[in-house]
């Protein structure tokens, strides 16, 4: 991820990024970004091709968990609209979606909303978890712990949830972790 910018070729990283995460064996990925608008001269996404078919990363998160991976994303941090506010790859329909929750499980109203444009739409986060004071490690002191919020904080919670099953269940299947955590989820 390159803060300075917002490009296609981040796409193209995150794909490098998970062709190796597979080649050494990793079971869980855990993705706090998502990419919708780029920077002039690029042409962004538009909501409309969120259907979990369009975006390069969206077709290599899903061909991921096709090899046996659990990808796990972050909705992202557009809010809610008269349509979907998905960023790819959370439009994936193999990748688990997680928006953000206060501690009493409301939709906090920065995280992103589905359905897909996928025909059928599909319901879009999968899960959520907490995403608001969320206590976490400092970023500026390596003894400290502070708060924070965002998308980012509840999709790692998530992906260690799939961790944990996948602890208990080696053999399940990347769709079998998804529907153990919606089917189990309030």
């Amino acid at each position: 991820e390159n803060d300075s910018s917002e490009t296609p070729i981040e796409e193209d990283n995150w794909v490098a990024a998970i062709e190796w995460a597979d080649s050494i064996g990793v079971d869980v990925t855990s993705t706090s970004l998502g990419y919708l608008d780029y920077d002039q001269p690029y042409a962004s996404w538009t909501w409309q091709d969120m259907n979990g078919n369009t975006a390069l990363i969206t077709k290599a998160a899903d061909m991921a968990v096709g090899k046996g991976i659990v990808v796990v994303n972050s909705a992202g941090h557009n809010g809610f609209n008269s349509h979907n506010t998905l960023n790819a790859p959370a439009d994936g329909d193999s990748v688990l979606t997680v928006g953000a929750t206060t501690a009493g499980g409301t939709r906090v109203a920065f995280s992103s909303v589905g359905p897909t444009t996928s025909v059928p739409a599909r319901i879009k986060p999968d899960v959520m978890a907490m995403g608001v004071a969320v206590r976490c490690a400092s970023p500026t002191d390596p003894i400290a712990y502070t708060y924070s919020q965002g998308t980012s904080l509840s999709c790692p919670l998530a992906a260690g949830v799939a961790a944990l099953i996948l602890r208990a269940n080696p053999n399940a299947t990347p769709k079998q972790v998804a529907d153990a955590m919606r089917l189990t989820a309030s």
